[in-house]
This record gives C-alpha cells, structure tokens and sequence, in this order.
C-alpha cells in the first residue's frame, strides 16, 4: 500500500480532504480501482454502487429486528463464493450455525472464522489480534465482520467510566480502519440505537466514535414482515437519502418482488 505523502497535509490540508472522499487508485500499487464485493441482490449492488467497498468500514445500523445480523451473513456469503475467507466477531451470540448452512453449503462453514467475546476487554483483544491472524492466513481473509460494535460497550458504560471506555473503543476503530485500509478489504460494523429524548432522532450507540470512524452509514429499517428498507445516511461518493428494500428468505437476502397491476 503506497503512503500518502506528507507534504500534502503540509501544505494543502483540503487535499488530503478529498482523497479520503475521492481517490481510490492511491490505495492501489497498480494504479486500478479497487474491486468491491458484489452481493447475489441487484438492489443491494445498485445501492453500494456495485458492491460493499473495500479500504473502509461500514456501519449498518438500526433497532433490534431490523435485520443486521441477516445483512452481515449475506455479505459474509458473497465474500466465501469468491474464495476468500470471513472473520466474524460476535458479540451478541446472534451467529446461528443453522442459518449459516441454509444460506450456504456446509462445508463453508471453514472458510469462516468465528470469534465470540464475552466482555468489552476480550473484544479489545480480539479487533488487536486481527492483523496477526491477517498474516497467518496469507491475504486469504476477504472481509472483516463485528456485530455489534457496541453490545459489550455498552454494557461497559453501566460498570466502568466512560472515558476510559470511549478511548477503548476509538482505539479499536482507529485499529479497524488501519487493517480495512492497508489490507484493502471491506470491514462491517453493526450498531445499536437509541431515541434522543430531547430530538426525537435515532442515533448511534457511540455517538461520534463509530459515526466519523465509518465512511459508509447506513440505516436499515423494518418495514413489514420480512421485509427491510435501507437508507444511505453518509457516503463517499454516493448520494445521501438513496434507499432499497430486500426481502428475507431461506437462501438469503433477495430483491423485493414488483408488484404487477396499476396500483
């Protein structure tokens, strides 16, 4: 991976702005745009701009039963039928083997690393050991999944201080944004949500750690049964406000059947 050159921030701070927002070939040694992971779902492709993008994370958020950890195994399956390998850290106890096999065959239940901490301390161990387990797998690691980011932070406000505890989990986004980066993957970050009482509006679990650590956020919704809605809240290089729907089956996520007739 080529470094940004200093004098850039010396001597144009702006520039350094837009490449974060814009360039994508400087994260390449050979000079081409990086290849997104592409989902079985044209809905989901047509609203990523072609696919999950590497180089970042991604935050998908929303209340309980907006589907997360559904959107998690769909991206972990694109990323297992293009060879790679998926680490997926859960904190929730939400992965279920039994749906992993009717979304995929069995036997890609090896091309799947599962890691479950217990505590906010055992996630810290787990996002540092990351790049370690990177380099013993020789490149073979195509995504990064956490779901959720901040289960056990929360449960880490209620016993211990809070400052100690943000600068634990900005230490692990700064960690998760380096490895995306430098090893030009995509990494998915599920968040939890709560109502602001005095707004009336959804916000992130985290407040501004995981909303300005992830370039890509996005709001998923229920909308009726087994069907979700997606909103781009913020993006690089997308519009804001852009939505889709998909449905929830067996096989995965699918695009939701049109409706035939004038109504």
């Amino acid at each position: 991976m080529k470094k940004i050159k200093t004098f850039l921030t010396r001597n144009n701070p702006n520039e350094i702005k837009d490449y974060h927002n814009n360039n994508y070939i400087m994260d390449n040694d050979k000079g081409t745009i990086p290849e997104k992971l592409e989902f079985a779902s044209e809905n989901l492709n047509e609203f990523f701009g072609g696919g999950l993008e590497p180089g970042v994370i991604t935050n998908i958020y929303g209340e309980a039963g907006a589907a997360k950890t559904s959107f998690a195994l769909e991206a972990a399956k694109s990323c297992i039928n293009k060879g790679k390998k998926v680490i997926f850290i859960d904190t929730e106890g939400g992965f279920s083997v039994e749906r992993f096999c009717q979304m995929n065959k069995k036997e890609k239940l090896e091309m799947l690393f599962l890691i479950e901490p217990k505590t906010f301390r055992d996630q810290n161990t787990a996002i540092g050991s990351l790049e370690k387990k990177i380099e013993e797998e020789k490149e073979k690691i195509g995504l990064i999944i956490i779901d959720s980011l901040v289960s056990l932070y929360r449960l880490e406000l209620h016993n211990g201080d809070v400052q100690p505890t943000n600068r634990m989990l900005s230490a692990q986004m700064a960690t998760l944004i380096r490895i995306a980066k430098d090893r030009n993957i995509p990494v998915i970050a599920t968040n939890q949500v709560y109502s602001d009482f005095e707004t009336g509006n959804i916000e992130l679990v985290g407040g501004d750690i995981p909303k300005y650590a992830s370039k890509c956020l996005v709001l998923l919704e229920k909308i009726e049964w087994g069907k979700r809605k997606m909103t781009m809240i913020k993006h690089r290089s997308l519009p804001e406000g852009k939505k889709t729907t998909f449905e929830i089956k067996n096989e995965g996520l699918v695009d939701c059947k049109k409706k035939l007739g004038i109504f």
